[in-house]
């Protein structure tokens, strides 16, 4: 352009300076000025000027004596503003040409896709951000229409769109769109209307940034969200956060409908405790105090009572969360457990009625037994009675020797009355009731029931009951039906298998510190290897009139009585072994 400008300059002088032609020739220097001004640079442009200021005064010096026309002076002014004017709008040109292509670089610069397009969706700008979102580079972008490049999906039709756009000048919202190697992007769209000086619109400029990592993490924490909700909806389990400090409190939903408040209420401790059974306040006062001073780990049960009377449990389990520079909180859980307790209590009803019918089986399988056991000592008290009358009646009565007949018939019947209420304890269908169970008592009780068993079976006993009175908590009913139910299979087993040598050992030891075991053992065929633990499942029997229910039931009752029962088998026979908790200072 350069070389153009500098060869029409030349043209223009010669012509102007060595023809006699009577016209403004030097108004052709605009050419010479404009193609100067097209290389961008206002110091050329100015430079450009000045020489066509030059170049016009010097043709007309050397084709025009001092005493020229007026005319000829005329023409010369005439070019000279016109090279004036070219060169102002030039400079102003470059100027706003200048302005333009450092917003264009400012636009360029920026993150956000931005593109503008006419009313009929042409691109006429696309700066690199838009560039990088979309995949097309500029030269291949300007010219198409944007929303057919991109797949523009808008959330509502296009005519929404733009009468929007008309109305407000402005739309805001998320679009979908695609790239150029075909994946999705989600974009939030901002759209500005451009009018001209006469209101009419000539432009849209939107900008654009790429959301769709944000929106995928949403909606998967969204879809995470409404698992959760729906899992602590079907567990029953709501989410629970508290201040150490205060009685703030934050509720998932679940929690709220547990709690039995709606989820526009604030939740406070002082809701719980509106909440609390009035037998549990303490409880749930204990947790309140733990959490105030700063225990690691919180766990307790307790009840609700709803406002429609409704009793549930609910079990609350936190653990403290401290983090620096932040205020210490528990981060927990509430579970309803109403419907497990209620299994539980269903559960325990249902092993009381099979521990009855397992005594009462146990007593009619010794009714023989039993029947000998009142029967003899009764008997034994109408022949004492028998012989104090006749101690009486004599002439001279034996006062010594009928008072020792009575002492004996007290004796007697108070042997038959223990042994009436042994099998009445037995038969009788009641609820567990906990107390202090001496445990060699309880060993002793059982053999004495089953003496005449014992003496029936030709079994010999081997008793090792150390001086100890070593004490368990627990049902003694229960606990006699676990020891008559061994001590009767011991005594089968080695009947039933015709052992010579029948014996029935039976000891008490300290297991630890906290734990007494009885041991009963017998001398008949054992059981077979891997057999430990099948022989305590329900309907598992080796006898042949057996329903294999007595040892499952007894293995229920330990470990409701928070111990352990197992088997061991000797050469010869079988070891039964009932590990149960001591009773801890003040426990009932």
């Amino acid at each position: 352009m350069l070389v153009l400008a500098v060869v029409i300059a030349l043209a223009v002088f010669s012509f102007d300076a060595f023809t006699h032609y009577q016209v403004a020739v030097a108004v052709l220097y605009v050419l010479v000025v404009q193609l100067v001004a097209v290389s961008g640079s206002a110091r050329l442009t100015v430079i450009a000027s000045l020489a066509c200021v030059v170049l016009t005064l010097a043709a007309f010096v050397l084709t025009h004596e001092p005493a020229s026309t007026m005319g000829a002076l005329g023409r010369c002014l005439v070019s000279l503003l016109a090279i004036a004017a070219a060169t102002a709008l030039s400079m102003r040109h470059l100027r706003t040409d200048r302005r333009m292509r450092e917003q264009i670089e400012l636009l360029n610069l920026s993150h956000d896709a931005i593109v503008i397009y006419d009313m009929h969706g042409v691109v006429t700008f696309w700066n690199r951000g838009a560039e990088i979102l979309y995949g097309w580079p500029a030269d291949m972008a300007v010219g198409t229409d944007f929303h057919t490049l991109t797949d523009s999906r808008f959330p509502q039709p296009h005519d929404v769109v733009y009468e929007m756009l008309s109305r407000q000048g402005r739309w805001e919202g998320e679009v979908e769109r695609r790239h150029r190697d075909g994946h999705g992007l989600i974009v939030a769209s901002r759209i500005a209307l451009w009018r001209d000086s006469q209101g009419r619109a000539i432009a849209l400029m939107a900008t654009n940034n790429d959301i769709t990592e944000r929106r995928r993490a949403e909606m998967e924490l969204a879809r995470n969200e409404a698992f959760l909700a729906d899992a602590q909806r079907l567990s029953k389990t709501g989410s629970i956060q508290r201040f150490r400090d205060s009685t703030e409190m934050n509720w998932s939903d679940e929690a709220f409908r547990i709690l039995g408040y709606g989820t526009e209420e604030i939740p406070r401790f002082e809701r719980v405790l509106a909440r609390t059974h009035p037998d549990d306040m303490d409880v749930v006062k204990g947790m309140d105090a733990a959490i105030r001073r700063g225990e690691p780990h919180i766990d307790g049960k307790h009840r609700l009572l709803m406002p429609d009377g409704e009793v549930k449990h609910v079990h609350f389990v936190a653990r403290i969360n401290e983090r620096p520079g932040q205020r210490t909180e528990y981060v927990g859980a509430v579970m309803d457990i109403t419907a497990a307790v209620a299994a539980q209590e269903a559960l325990q009803r249902s092993l009381t009625e099979l521990a009855h019918v397992s005594r009462l089986t146990t007593l009619g399988g010794l009714a023989t037994t039993m029947a000998h056991e009142v029967t003899q000592p009764i008997a034994a008290i109408v022949t004492c009675g028998d012989s104090a009358l006749r101690w009486m009646d004599r002439p001279d009565p034996d006062v010594p020797e009928a008072r020792q007949s009575v002492e004996q018939m007290i004796r007697d019947a108070q042997r038959a009355s223990e042994i009436i209420k042994q099998i009445r304890g037995m038969a009788q269908k009641r609820e567990p009731q906990w107390a202090a169970v001496q445990v060699n008592a309880l060993v002793r009780e059982a053999l004495s029931l089953l003496a005449r068993e014992c003496a029936t079976h030709q079994v010999q006993l081997d008793v090792q009951l150390p001086e100890e009175a070593w004490v368990v908590p627990g049902d003694p009913v229960q606990l006699q039906q676990v020891m008559v139910n061994l001590l009767v299979n011991a005594m089968q087993a080695m009947s039933e298998a015709g052992s010579e040598r029948r014996v029935l050992r039976v000891s008490t030891l300290l297991a630890d510190a906290s734990h007494v075991r009885i041991v009963v053992s017998d001398t008949g065929p054992g059981f077979a290897d891997g057999d430990a633990e099948r022989i305590f499942r329900a309907f598992h029997t080796t006898k042949k009139d057996g329903v294999g229910m007595g040892l499952s039931i007894c293995r229920s009752i330990v470990e409701a009585h928070g111990g352990q029962i197992w088997a061991t088998s000797g050469n010869p026979g079988a070891s039964f072994h009932v590990e149960l908790p001591l009773r801890r200072e003040g426990e009932s």
